[in-house]
């Protein structure tokens, strides 16, 4: 505020000229436009702006200050009172039905995260962004800036800048195992996007997708939002149970056909239970799919780290019929707020793909794209991710050994010789919300895992526990507090 306010001088009324601005602005700071704290433009800007002189707005200013509306502050400016009537106006705090929502909004408002302030969030699939090379981040950045071309400026390609998608190209090559060419390659606003388009351009109403029981409840969102049948499909300690598959789609498919359109699949970390997909399983999964007619979305999250074993192949490396989809981010591996992530298609999906893409928001920010493909060119995100990973090992193993050491036998962990988080089942005949809310009571946020079953629901206490983001001291404490948590609700008050 200060350098413009929308004014509509009418010189025809009666009314006067002063008095048609003191109104509107009055008008502004009722409707809450105008809100405690903001800057009015300067007396001789504004009446430059709308054509008067300037005592008309002299006028109307001291008028408004009489009033109590505005302060004028000496060398500053003039302000809307902190005390004006109407002017900390909440907009949630508007009522009316007018808005016409259809009946799917409420899922997805109930669906928004509320902001975490505790001390101890064991929130999973969220990076230690403090400990990224900023400053290597920013000469990436200040590189393509001084490089940049006006072309740049306008809008780029929907797939992607090329010199990102051939880095991709590459790092997909040698660390996954996947014969990808740049020509696959979309550049997507972080991995959410991908998947969300997969699904509208993949599905209609009834359709159905199978998913891993349990999944990510967003995804099921995405997929039900554009009106799939969501299938569950139970998993064990080798992922998805591909000899079940036929059996939950008789079971559970409201159609007669049985003939999926979509599998979702995070087979080299499933979440949340954590158990990497076996070979074999992988094999089973492909040739059901070919058979069947349907198409896998691999969700490759958090593939980077693996604490134990030998790292695997992606299943899109397996894959020699076109029946993958295979699904990155670098959210996870860098920081959140650069939201960029990737998809790698078969041909016959790209050009649909991109006019979905374009319709959506018409391409991922460019700069961004080339500065990330620098700091992967120059070695800088391999360098990272190796010392990302030294960094998660020695915090996934003291939250381990904190939980053994506060809960002993009574303690299950479950996924932890990857990614980013684990899975616990306490023994223990209290509930889980229970003990969620009385940790959160002592500044501890722990996430119970029943909200990501559809069917095989867990019959322990069963949590997610994220460790990337917290300090081996947080850990320590944070578990304490967990058991202290779960002690008070099985003694009672």
């Amino acid at each position: 505020m200060g350098s413009e306010l929308l004014i509509t001088i009418d010189k025809t009324l009666d009314t006067s000229l002063s008095r048609q601005v003191f109104e509107q602005i009055l008008q502004a700071i009722h409707s809450g436009c105008l809100r405690a704290g903001d800057q009015l433009p300067a007396t001789r800007l504004l009446s430059e702006q709308i054509l008067v002189s300037r005592s008309v707005i002299l006028q109307s200013y001291e008028q408004l200050r009489a009033e109590g509306y505005l302060e004028m502050r000496r060398g500053a400016g003039t302000f809307v009172a902190v005390n004006a009537a109407g002017a900390d106006t909440d907009p949630g705090s508007m009522t009316g039905n007018y808005c016409a929502v259809s009946t799917k909004a409420p899922k997805f408002v109930s669906a928004l995260p509320s902001p975490s302030t505790v001390p101890y969030d064991f929130r999973h699939g969220v990076p230690a962004w403090d400990m990224f090379p900023m400053d290597r981040w920013q000469r990436a950045l200040t590189e393509v800036c001084r490089r940049a071309t006006p072309d740049m400026l306008t809008y780029g390609p929907a797939e992607g800048t090329l010199a990102l998608r051939e880095e991709i190209a590459r790092l997909v090559r040698s660390t996954r195992s996947i014969p990808a060419l740049p020509e696959q390659i979309v550049i997507t606003t972080g991995a959410t996007q991908a998947l969300d388009i997969l699904a509208r351009l993949c599905l209609s109403k009834g359709d159905q997708v199978l998913v891993e029981d349990p999944t990510h409840n967003v995804l099921r969102e995405i997929f039900s939002y554009s009106g799939g049948e969501v299938i569950p499909v139970r998993v064990d300690q080798e992922g998805i149970c591909v000899q079940e598959m036929d059996e939950c789609l008789a079971l559970h498919s409201k159609r007669q056909s049985t003939t999926p359109k979509l599998i979702y699949v995070t087979p080299s970390h499933q979440f949340p239970v954590g158990v990497t997909m076996s070979f074999n399983r992988r094999i089973q999964l492909l040739e059901w799919a070919r058979r069947s007619g349907a198409l896998i979305i691999e969700d490759d999250y958090d593939s980077e780290y693996r604490y134990v074993g030998q790292k695997v192949s992606a299943l899109a490396g397996l894959d020699n019929s076109g029946r993958v989809v295979y699904v990155g981010s670098f959210s996870k591996i860098l920081f959140p707020a650069l939201r960029i992530g990737y998809t790698i298609l078969p041909p016959s999906l790209i050009k649909p793909f991109l006019a979905i893409k374009w319709i959506t928001d018409r391409m991922t920010p460019t700069l961004e794209q080339e500065a990330l493909a620098d700091f992967i060119q120059s070695g800088q995100y391999a360098k990272h991710v190796s010392r990302m990973g030294k960094l998660y090992a020695t915090r996934r193993s003291c939250l381990v050994n904190a939980l053994q050491h506060e809960f002993g036998s009574r303690v299950k962990v479950f996924g932890d010789e990857a990614g980013l988080h684990l899975l616990i089942e306490l023994d223990t005949m209290v509930n889980e919300q229970w003990i969620a809310a009385k940790a959160l009571g002592l500044g501890v946020k722990i996430y119970p895992a029943s909200d990501y079953f559809l069917e095989h629901m867990p019959q322990k206490p069963t949590f997610i526990l994220g460790y990337s983001n917290l300090s081996e001291n947080q850990i320590r404490m944070g578990i304490k507090k967990v058991a202290l948590a779960e002690k008070e609700c099985r003694e009672g008050p």
